[in-house]
Parts: C-alpha cells; structure tokens; sequence
C-alpha cells in the first residue's frame, strides 16, 4: 500500500506543472547523463526531460534548495545498496520507482512516454 501511495504522488509529480516561466537551463555536460549499471549503460537525456512542459527541476531534484546553490548528484542520497531502514532508497529503486512510474503514469494519461517495464533494454544498452 505505501509504494502504490508512493507511485501515485510520484506520478502526480511529474505532471505538477512547470511553475517557471523560462525554459531550465542544464549544463552542456549534463544535457545527457550516462549511468554505468549491470545491465548496460543507461543514458537519461537530461535536457530533453527538463523541457517537457509539465516538468519542474524538483521533481526529480527533490532535495534541491535554491537557496544552496548547485543540485546535488543522484548517487550523494541514493548510494548502490540501502545501508539503513531510514536511508535514501538505493538509486536502482529510486531511478526505476521514478522513471517508470513516470513513464505509466504519462502512458495511462494517452501520452507517449519513454520505456516501461519488462523493455529494460530500451534504456539498458550493452
């Protein structure tokens, strides 16, 4: 019940709406990010997603705070395995919980979305 919750305010997430009027700006180096997995490289196109028009920055940087300065990476909450009951999700849980249930949510709406499950080799390339 409190991943179905999860995945449900995470789906809304995604489509909360872009409540800044300028487009994000991302870093050249950013506008693709590679992520090394077992299964292949990952490459999650960056600036495409950051463009969507229902998209805001924090929903996948969830964490960030203007107020900081620079987003923090993925991997500095969502370590490779969970070391404790109240840590981050680790990053495979927490990549696969956002992106696909992003990417259904988006579906189920009439929308073309990227991958979804049981395709893992559409994102993950050898």
């Amino acid at each position: 019940m409190t991943l179905r919750l999860f995945m449900l305010l995470l789906s809304l997430a995604c489509y909360a709406g872009n409540a800044a009027s300028e487009e994000p700006v991302i870093p050249t180096e950013k506008e693709t990010i590679e992520f090394q997995t077992k299964l292949g490289v990952v490459a999650f196109r960056h600036q495409m997603h950051a463009n969507l028009s229902a998209t805001e920055c924090t929903t996948c940087h969830h964490t960030f705070k203007a107020e900081e300065g620079a987003v923090k990476p993925c991997h500095a909450c969502h370590e490779h395995k969970q070391l404790s009951a109240d840590a981050a999700p680790k990053a495979k849980t927490a990549f696969h919980t956002r992106c696909i249930g992003c990417h259904e949510y988006t579906t189920e709406q009439g929308d073309p979305a990227g991958p979804l499950k049981k395709k893992c080799k559409l994102c993950h390339v050898k």
